[in-house]
């Protein structure tokens, strides 16, 4: 009788230890590699508590807080990315035998991010074939964009107009109107000849997060995200 209490209260120990030491270290370093793989960068940080750890061998991760910079997303570079998760609740199994960070719901996981005018400068430069001396300015009611191209061995000045905008899941650049002046035939307004610029595609933000929301304020766009299935 007093061996087996002795075994059990040495197994409560171990759990003990595991829980409050060695589990939130797996889970916050394979968090971690897990976005910096997805997000093409070796800027990031995380940390996942919960009190008492105990909780976390239950697959609970009272409180989950993580930061990216310079993180790509699809065509995209993101100046900082932050996650905010609370009440995380994980598949224990998958964190310990696969090294996977397998979410089954949460009270909240949010993934915040800003795109600044240089990070947007980048990608439509290089997504709008032939132009160049991209300039970009962003603002709340719109962003606009400068350029130049030859057209008829003519350099001529282009101006964009555009928001950027989540669509099903994917991150768009939509062009509101272009112009083209300096041409030979005069000023031309091309509305919505172009279409859509395609900024990221469903599926490549981690942990099965979409894109949500998005809002132009002055210098930047920010960038919300989070689980379809949050309880």
């Amino acid at each position: 009788m007093r061996k087996g209490l002795t075994i059990a209260g040495a197994l409560f120990i171990i759990i003990i230890v595991f829980s409050e030491t060695v589990l939130p270290w797996l889970a916050q370093e394979t968090l971690q590699t897990r976005m910096s793989e997805r997000l093409a960068t070796h800027d990031t940080q995380v940390s996942v508590d919960s009190r008492p750890g105990i909780l976390l061998a239950m697959g609970v991760a009272q409180h989950v807080h993580g930061v990216a910079h310079q993180a790509k997303v699809g065509q995209v570079y993101f100046r900082e990315l932050s996650l905010t998760g609370e009440n995380v609740r994980l598949n224990v199994g998958d964190l310990l035998t696969a090294g996977k960070v397998a979410m089954k719901s949460a009270d909240e996981l949010t993934l915040t991010g800003s795109i600044d005018e240089e990070n947007l400068r980048e990608v439509l430069a290089r997504k709008l074939d032939k132009v160049e001396n991209v300039q970009v300015t962003i603002e709340p009611a719109g962003i606009m964009v400068t350029a130049n191209a030859k057209i008829f061995g003519r350099t001529v000045d282009i101006d964009l107009e555009g928001n950027v905008v989540e669509d099903a899941g994917s991150l768009y650049f939509q062009m509101t109107h272009l112009a083209l002046k300096n041409s030979r035939l005069g000023t031309a307004k091309l509305n919505d000849m172009f279409g859509n610029i395609q900024l990221a595609a469903p599926g490549r933000l981690p942990m099965g997060m979409q894109f949500q929301s998005v809002r132009q304020t002055r210098g930047a766009i920010v960038i919300t995200a989070g689980l379809d299935n949050v309880e």
